[in-house]
């Protein structure tokens, strides 16, 4: 406002708008990178991979006693007895590319997992 005084123009009247707004410019610039790289889309392999684990969890936590825990780099994981079991992704993984349930289901009896209980969903 003082420069505009000093250089001889008189300020804008109240209310009304200044700046790129005025001039019809975008505060936003849609064409500019994102500040991140975006994430490639995630496969139907990789979906129904997580969609197991979870149910594989949630059967885990049901009937064996195991509870969720976070797992500062790898994200969420299991604790049996208090132990982290980072084994789980390798069978899920097997299920999925094979179609072999042998290996899930072998883990799962040997933690005492009873996989024809039906899951809570709470």
């Amino acid at each position: 406002r003082a420069q505009a005084l000093a250089s001889g123009t008189a300020p804008p009247p109240p209310g009304t708008t200044t700046g790129p707004a005025a001039t019809g410019t975008a505060l936003w610039d849609d064409r500019a990178l994102p500040l991140l790289p975006l994430q490639p889309p995630r496969t139907g392999r990789e979906i129904l991979t997580a969609h197991i684990t979870a149910m594989v969890c949630c059967a885990a936590m049901d009937t064996a006693g195991a509870t969720p825990g976070l797992d500062w780099l790898d994200g969420p994981t299991l604790l049996v007895d208090g132990a982290r079991r980072a084994d789980l992704a390798l069978h899920v993984r097997s299920l999925v590319e094979t179609g072999d349930p042998a290996p899930l289901r072998a883990w799962l009896s040997d933690l005492g997992v009873r996989p024809e209980k039906p899951v809570r969903l709470v």
